[in-house]
């Protein structure tokens, strides 16, 4: 019996001249086209609502109750699913003249291709090994090498380093504080019993998003993923809603210090903030947080030109905001410097006159309009359109309605954030200093 066709939704977004097609199949995959007449090349991003913080295996997974995963699968996970019984999938991609990549993060894996022709059968390729957990002993053993390798060569990178023991420093319980990778020794638990039964748990149609933009016909994307026979195969819904993790408000330690192979120290600041509601109230915070962190320390501030100048910071030097849809957000600051404890304060300091002084309306009004302008011109890529269509969709929030969020942010709402995300009770330093010379 063939299955009915999807419904089809199509919106129009005027101030961005924007379309989106979109359409849920029968066993739950949601598929957004973003048509884009024209440009020569296509891409396709396949996201699954699957990362390193999802350890505990949902019943049904051939699991016992409350059954946890060693930490790493979903990112050995994406690994594997390269080789399939065919062999390796770069290789099938590239015949095809596309290119093809993945990443794992702590809240989702996403596996994506981007061609200038045969856009369709590259996209039948993806949707195939995605929905194919088969592997071998062997295959699983070889793999785990490559992953140890990897998860050593970030061991000794300092920036790195810096930023693992800073999560660690603010975050108890929470996952975040966690390797996406996983560890040498937690891999050593990964089988291939292991991987199966996690994909077979976790990469469900109900838990993925597919995103196409190009000179793409929305309705033959649509029709081919509908009919794709591996997609048909895999457990039909989704997993249960991630939890947001508990987490106390203050931090595990207030400063971690480590020595490596480096010519420089390295310093991170961290502000633990308490996680705003998901969906568009979380993408608000992020905005207000970001337009907060450019004012205090952006490249066209004066705290940068002023301590570039003086050599306290240099070209490594940034600020971001983090949270996930987890339960978490936090404020990381920081970079290369000859003097750790200068930064720190010089960065303090920085926060205390803000909230004293206020910000320059104008240049408030200035990096309102560079935000907005950044997110018009990323609709000129297709790698950044299915970025934002993906995160959109898996955050909660109307990606349509991103530019009247970023106009209805005022200049007292981001002078608020200053009042509550830059908490010295919720503060840890993070330092990685020159190795010690030995006697």
């Amino acid at each position: 019996m063939t299955a009915p066709a999807p419904a089809v939704t199509t919106r129009r977004a005027p101030r961005l001249d924007e379309v989106e097609v979109a359409a849920t199949l029968e066993g739950g995959l949601s598929v957004v086209v973003v048509p884009k007449p024209g440009y020569l090349k296509a891409t396709a991003l396949l996201v699954v609502d699957y990362g390193a913080v999802d350890r505990t295996l949902p019943a049904g997974a051939d699991a016992g109750p409350g059954e946890r995963s060693p930490e790493g699968v979903a990112h050995f996970l994406e690994h594997k699913l390269f080789e399939d019984e065919a062999g390796d999938v770069f290789d099938r991609f590239a015949r095809l003249g596309a290119s093809a990549n993945a990443y794992t993060s702590h809240h989702e894996t996403g596996y994506y291709f981007s061609t200038g022709a045969r856009f369709l059968e590259c996209l039948d390729l993806l949707l195939g090994f995605v929905s194919d957990a088969w592997m071998t002993d062997e295959q699983v053993e070889k793999e785990r090498k490559v992953i140890a390798q990897e998860i050593r060569m970030v061991e000794d990178d300092p920036d790195a380093r810096a930023h693992r023991a800073l999560l660690r420093a603010l975050y108890r319980d929470h996952p975040i504080r966690d390797e996406v990778a996983g560890t040498v020794a937690s891999i050593a638990a990964i089988d291939r019993g292991v991987l199966q039964r996690c994909h077979r748990a976790f990469y469900r149609p109900g838990r993925m998003t597919l995103v196409c933009a190009g000179d793409l016909d929305p309705a033959a994307v649509v029709a081919r993923a509908a009919a794709h026979e591996g997609l048909r195969r895999l457990e039909p819904g989704a997993p249960p809603p991630r939890p947001r993790f508990g987490e106390p408000e203050g931090v595990v330690s207030a400063r971690v210090e480590e020595q490596a192979d480096v010519g420089n120290p390295r310093v991170l600041v961290g502000y633990k903030d308490a996680p705003a509601p998901p969906g568009a109230p979380a993408l608000r915070r992020t905005l207000e947080s970001a337009l907060a962190l450019e004012l205090l320390f952006g490249r066209s501030s004066p705290f940068y030109e002023r301590h570039y100048a003086t050599g306290l910071l240099d070209g490594t030097f940034s600020p971001g905001y983090g949270a996930g849809r987890s339960g978490y957000a936090c404020t990381l600051i920081g970079g290369e410097t000859p003097d750790p404890d200068g930064l720190v304060a010089a960065i303090a300091a920085r926060v205390d006159e803000a909230r004293a002084q206020g910000f320059d309306p104008a240049d408030f009004a200035r990096l309102r309009n560079k935000a907005y302008g950044q997110f018009v011109r990323g609709f000129n890529a297709v790698d950044q359109v299915v970025s934002h269509v993906a995160q959109a969709r898996l955050q909660g929030w109307d990606l349509f309605s991103y530019l009247d969020v970023v106009e209805a942010i005022g200049l007292d709402d981001v002078a608020r954030r200053l009042e509550t995300a830059f908490d010295p009770a919720r503060r840890a330093v993070s330092v990685v200093r020159p190795r010690a010379a030995r006697a």
